[in-house]
């Protein structure tokens, strides 16, 4: 079986080198993944990437044995970083889980996996400026705030105000001046969850035909970064994060004497088919046009309890993040990003698709010939802060 490690010290550039050295291989066979005891640093998409990787990576060629970079006496702590949870639930039907020492921990692992469970559905603080929910839909278990046995809970307020508790209670807590400012926007951010995790609903439980995957998860994932300017536009110099990162409204608007961005992160993501399978009806639609119409009022598949109240999701998004936030969604083969400095938000018409502006993130212009397909949707956004006066 063929080994892939992820080290402790992977980023974004180190996980686009591992997808360029695996994803274009016709056959791996079965694959060991060994994951770290701890990433060293969590920098906005990474936890997108990691997991767009490994569900990739599964779906691909086939996990058929997670190593864990421990001794088994450390488990618990495995539980603090983002990606564990995740990566195990999505395993856990079709992996055998061994530590350092090639030792079977899946007895170990069921019990800690049950306990994180009942610490997620009951809102409990997590280590770190950060909070997530993942969601396992071939798992028993219903992660209460958002989901019953009808499916997607649709209370948005309900939503809204415990996301606003969440943030002033454990994310928010670098800087009270943070939490003033959050008053203003509680609303935008409960509207991000409930609509991006409502489409996650629908999108990312099963495959073209609407039959349900055998494995698959959802999550919605926050995390408060402070990071100097510097190591920001050090960091994303080839992306196009460095121009939002230079703009005139971060520098002057956000930066704190010491030169510093306090943002937020918000990701929701599915393990699903992606946009392009999901909504490609038509022979001759674009698959960048397919990516618009789900960012353009009134786009659904669905047959659900909620079928009235979809496809205003990524469309309203949009509005939320215009003149201060920056979007990027990857999925399929494509990675694309809109910055709502740069280029502000107008609403688009369905028809005219051609009017609503999306940018590669790799700058290939869409061509996507030699791009290796992805499995899932991942929706990142940045959400920066003003400084306090």
């Amino acid at each position: 079986m063929v080994e892939i490690k992820i080290n402790r010290n992977i980023s974004p550039r180190k996980l686009s080198d591992l997808r360029k050295l695996y994803f274009g291989q016709s056959d791996l066979g079965d694959i060991v993944l060994i994951l770290p005891s701890e990433i060293s640093r969590y920098s906005f998409g990474l936890l997108a990437d990691l997991l767009s990787f490994v569900i990739t990576i599964n779906n691909k060629y086939s996990i058929k044995k997670l190593k864990l970079n421990i001794l088994r006496d450390d488990l618990i702590a495995l539980y603090d970083q983002e990606y564990f949870y995740p990566i195990i639930s999505l395993l856990w039907n079709t992996a055998s889980f061994v530590d350092k020492q090639d030792t079977d921990i899946k007895s170990l692992l069921r019990e800690e996996q049950n306990s994180f469970f009942k610490k997620m559905n009951s809102l409990s603080r997590m280590k770190g400026n950060k909070f997530f929910l993942t969601m396992v839909d071939h798992l028993p278990g219903y992660v209460r705030l958002l989901e019953n046995s009808n499916g997607f809970n649709d209370d948005e307020d309900q939503i809204s105000n415990i996301f606003e508790l969440i943030l002033k209670k454990y994310i928010l807590t670098f800087n009270k001046n943070n939490l003033s400012e959050i008053a203003g926007i509680k609303n935008d951010i409960g509207a991000i969850v409930y609509e991006l995790a409502k489409n996650t609903d629908e999108w990312g439980k099963t495959d073209k035909e609407n039959i349900n995957f055998s494995s698959s998860i959802r999550g919605v994932y926050l995390r408060f970064h402070v990071n100097s300017h510097e190591k920001l536009v050090e960091e994303y110099a080839s992306t196009p994060l460095l121009a939002f990162f230079n703009s005139s409204e971060i520098i002057n608007s956000c930066l704190n004497e010491l030169g510093q961005l306090y943002y937020l992160e918000i990701l929701i993501y599915d393990s699903g088919i992606g946009f392009i399978d999901k909504f490609h009806s038509a022979p001759n639609f674009k698959d960048i046009d397919v990516i618009k119409r789900c960012l353009v009022k009134n786009q659904t598949t669905s047959t659900s309890n909620l079928k009235s109240k979809k496809g205003i999701g990524l469309d309203r998004i949009l509005n939320i993040l215009n003149k201060k936030g920056f979007l990027r969604i990857l999925t399929d083969k494509y990675c694309v990003y809109r910055d709502l400095i740069k280029c502000e938000y107008k609403p688009i018409d369905i028809e005219k698709l051609d009017d609503l502006i999306l940018e590669d993130w790799n700058g290939l212009n869409f061509d996507s010939m030699d791009s290796p397909k992805l499995q899932g949707s991942f929706i990142s956004i940045l959400y920066p802060f003003k400084k306090s006066n």
